[in-house]
């Protein structure tokens, strides 16, 4: 993949407007703008990736093993890190900036529809433009009302439920699945893993006309050594078996809850198999498909001049846990200095007690947003902590050397990409 090196500023333009619409309840919006567009998304098959977590690594790894076996592929995600373009992809190419503006600009005559209503409908046309055979549709926020459902999917993939979004959500996990759930339609819906917290409620909400399945009863992959450590990426590797299709990869996402995206990502290339919508699964092509994968931002290290950076855009509760278990699993825990930020509804307490006990000091900065949290409430919750007055002053202060973690937001992880030039000091 490769991003631009400057934000967007056409479409961006054009959006933001709309930015008060930011979240609507309804798909009444949606359908009106597809009825009005002709339907565009009745030109390919769609895959729904439904979740708390891990919904665009499992997006990604699926559009790459289905491009691997020559099936032409679109890639809806959200939200992007630097350049808006990132969202919309064909076959691993970003949409060119001038062709999203011009998208944009003609949904200009749906008003009323909000800022990812407009994004998805781009998206959708975009690849009935491109004519994909399969589109990839990352929801954006919950599942019923998520713009991405008025999409009909052949299948649809549900990573986990953790406790983000809860002021539109509902407070509780419970509450929270019923939302994600209310989407699990088409012709196979598979869950990564049940719980005992959440499973009645998926099977409840879920559509009853869908078979619910396990990722695991149609794909398994398991580890077949750690990430590795140091201050270097290194892949991790994954064995995978799809029916009597088996094979190795190296996954270049570090991280345990990454083999897990991946089985899930297998599954439902598996279930496209079955109905025909994919070719039979070849072990060459699922391996070359892994291993062409690039997802910026998930333990991702760069370097900025001598000072090496571990990027990970964790910025919940469960991801900051993921994140956690990778560094101790990676043997860093203890050495590396944390530079972090986050917006006003993530549980910042939660996180910070996280990561506190794994790193040897602690950065907090302010993230061009007007939902960021303020410097004082990040320094309240890593006491004794450095106040940097912008993400530029921050990068500055690094010790050459000394090797630092950045997380808590997308957008911190997007302001320092976007500082360093991409990672082209790639570590």
């Amino acid at each position: 993949m490769s991003f631009p090196h400057a934000l967007a500023a056409g479409a961006e333009a054009l959006l933001a407007p709309r930015l008060e619409q930011r979240i609507l309840p309804g798909l009444e919006r949606m359908q009106r703008a597809l009825d009005a567009l002709g339907r565009p998304e009745r030109a390919f098959t769609s895959v729904l990736v439904l979740g708390t977590n891990g919904k665009g690594s499992t997006a990604a790894l699926l559009s790459g093993i289905l491009q691997a076996h020559g099936i032409r592929v679109g890639l809806y995600t959200s939200p992007h890190l630097m350049a808006l373009e990132e969202r919309i992809q064909t076959d691993g190419a970003t949409i060119a900036r001038g062709r999203l503006a011009d998208l944009v600009a003609k949904l200009n005559t749906s008003p009323e529809l909000s800022y990812f209503e407009v994004l998805t409908c781009a998206a959708v046309l975009e690849f009935a433009e491109r004519k994909v055979d399969v589109a990839v549709m990352e929801a954006g926020l919950g599942g019923r009302w998520d713009a991405s459902n008025a999409v009909d999917p052949a299948v649809a993939l549900l990573t986990n439920v953790g406790t983000d979004h809860q002021r539109w959500l509902g407070e509780s996990r419970t509450a929270i699945a019923a939302e994600k759930a209310a989407a699990l339609r088409g012709r196979a819906a598979i869950v990564g893993a049940w719980d005992s917290e959440v499973e009645t409620v998926i099977r409840a909400a879920a559509d009853p006309r869908t078979p619910l399945s396990l990722a695991s009863e149609w794909a398994v992959v398991s580890g077949v050594r750690g990430p590795g450590s140091g201050f270097r990426e290194q892949a991790q590797g994954a064995r995978f078996a799809i029916g009597d299709t088996e094979g190795k990869a190296d996954l270049p996402l570090a991280g345990a809850h990454q083999l897990a995206n991946l089985e899930l990502a297998l599954a439902g290339f598996a279930a496209l198999a079955r109905f025909d919508l994919a070719p039979p699964p070849s072990a060459d092509a699922v391996r070359r498909g892994i291993e062409g994968v690039s997802w910026p931002g998930r333990l991702q290290w760069c370097t900025l001049g001598a000072r090496p950076l571990l990027l990970d855009s964790a910025h919940n509760r469960e991801a900051t846990a993921a994140l956690a278990g990778a560094l101790d699993e990676m043997g860093l825990s203890g050495k590396l200095h944390l530079l972090f930020s986050c917006l006003d509804d993530k549980p910042l307490e939660s996180m910070a007690a996280l990561l506190r006990p794994r790193v040897v000091g602690v950065t907090v900065v302010p993230i061009r947003s007007p939902r960021a949290r303020t410097l004082d409430d990040l320094a309240a919750a890593f006491p004794g902590c450095r106040r940097a007055t912008s993400v530029t002053d921050a990068l500055l202060d690094l010790r050459p050397g000394h090797p630092t973690l950045v997380t808590g937001s997308f957008r911190l992880v997007g302001e320092v990409l976007a500082g360093i030039g991409d990672t082209d000091g790639r570590a």
